[in-house]
């Protein structure tokens, strides 16, 4: 039976490689896009209509706002209430070639419906970078968004929002380049392919939870015991 563990606002990390959008000549400011299954396949073997379900989409902030990222959660439900939409909407960072940037991510089907997406922020004190071409680069990507982790195993979680996520508890938090290092190896050493990998924690009332992540479609969960396995082996843990 699957029992609801906890839930809030969950911070992510991950790497993504990105590239300016075709959607910045239609919104005049500088919307960056990733393919939404970055290294899920083997490498070099990316599905090829990659807008089949939505847009990854991630637009740098020129200036961030007093506060900025309550400004971004706290409107997101207003605008998308406003404007009929359905965008998923979190506040966050990235690098653009080693500087640090804030930015707003939006995952959505709804990219006519951006332009009012973009005006309603706008009114609401955020200011936008103005439109350039960038050639795709690398970059590490921080966000925050609302999580509600299912329990489905002795120290494994499920998203409820989001079944195609999952949560293994890390004991310790792990740094960033080390995970990217260690996530590579055990894709290279085990028949672990079909995901994307991130970090993430929760803030809860005492402490705060860590978590190795992964996306994916074609999970096959009788092997989650192999790949916890994996994790502890690879990160000490």
């Amino acid at each position: 039976m699957k029992n609801t563990g906890f839930s809030g606002i969950t911070c992510y990390n991950l790497r993504r490689k990105v590239s300016t959008s075709p959607l910045s000549n239609k919104l005049n400011i500088l919307v960056l896009e990733s393919d939404p299954k970055p290294n899920y396949y083997a490498k070099n073997n990316f599905p090829e209509n990659k807008h089949a379900h939505s847009w990854k989409l991630y637009i740098p902030v020129k200036k961030a706002a007093f506060c900025f990222q309550d400004v971004i959660l706290r409107n997101a439900p207003i605008i998308n209430k406003k404007i009929n939409s359905d965008f998923r909407i979190s506040p966050g960072q990235m690098t653009i070639f080693n500087e640090n940037h804030a930015c707003i991510r939006v995952s959505t089907k709804e990219v006519e419906k951006l332009p009012l997406l973009i005006d309603e922020f706008k009114k609401a004190g955020i200011h936008f970078t103005k439109k350039k071409e960038i050639a795709e680069f690398e970059s590490t990507i921080y966000y925050k968004k609302y999580t509600e982790f299912v329990k489905i195993g002795e120290g494994i979680y499920q998203n409820r929002l989001n079944g195609n996520h999952y949560y293994f508890e890390v004991p310790v938090p792990i740094s960033f380049d080390v995970f990217i290092k260690g996530m590579e190896e055990i894709k290279n050493n085990c028949n672990f392919h079909l995901f994307d990998p991130f970090l993430t924690s929760i803030f809860l009332e005492n402490r705060t939870q860590d978590f190795i992540g992964i996306y994916s479609e074609h999970c096959d969960k009788s092997r989650f015991g192999d790949l916890e396995n994996e994790i502890k082996k690879v990160f000490h843990v």
